[in-house]
């Protein structure tokens, strides 16, 4: 048992770690908190830790065999730019709403499910796979992941659970932080929108790097 234990607490810390740096999906959770509530953030988390646990499995089922970190960066990345820009779009149109109806933001409708928001922004994460094929081989190669049925499941939950708290910090300071959300709504709109825009960027880098690397070889 105390080895399920410790298993549980890595994937607990690792998960519960990686989710604290200002993200896409932190930072979302937080703004949905501000502006729809507990419980649209709840449901965003929820999406976020269920495609997060799918990664996860799938890394630790015959990850190296089948190369799907590779495999998964080719149709993730250009995805997660166009879904990026998007909602950047949407932000920044979204603040013309308020001061118009007559707006060409009507064109460029938001993701109004937060569930189907939590489960595109996490699905198309490029950072994912890299980020848990390396903890999963390091936690292997220390002896603290084994290969079994067990191991996985209490590894699986920890990570779920360091996810959900996480998550949970800023959904918390979204929700109790903002109590006069309409009066700072341009505000964080223009910084979501500036959000999504860098992290695009910062995509549209990783893809044109690797694109020139697979050139050269």
């Amino acid at each position: 048992m105390p080895d399920y234990a410790r298993v549980c607490f890595y994937g607990l810390l690792i998960s519960f770690v990686g989710a604290l740096p200002f993200g896409t999906l932190n930072l979302t959770a937080f703004d949905i908190a501000a502006s729809q509530g507990l419980v649209s953030a709840s449901w965003f988390a929820l999406a976020v830790v269920l495609v997060e646990l799918l990664v996860v499995r799938i890394a630790l089922f015959g990850s190296e065999r089948l190369h799907l970190g590779k495999k998964a960066m080719s149709y993730i990345l250009p995805l997660g730019i166009v879904l990026l820009l998007y909602l950047s779009l949407t932000s920044f149109l979204d603040m013309s709403r308020i001061e118009t109806t007559d707006s060409t933001a009507d064109f460029f409708p938001q993701i109004e499910s937060t569930f189907v928001l939590g489960l595109l922004l996490s699905a198309l994460n490029p950072l994912q796979f890299p980020f848990w094929l390396t903890w999963n081989k390091v936690l292997d190669h220390k002896g603290i992941l084994q290969n079994s049925s067990p191991h996985y499941i209490f590894y699986i939950t920890g990570i779920g659970l360091g996810t959900l708290t996480g998550l949970g910090i800023f959904i918390a300071l979204g929700k109790f932080i903002f109590s006069n959300y309409d009066g700072y709504h341009d505000i964080t709109n223009l910084f979501m929108g500036l959000l999504y825009l860098g992290f695009s960027f910062y995509l549209m880098f990783i893809f044109i790097k690797k694109r020139i690397h697979h050139k050269i070889e």
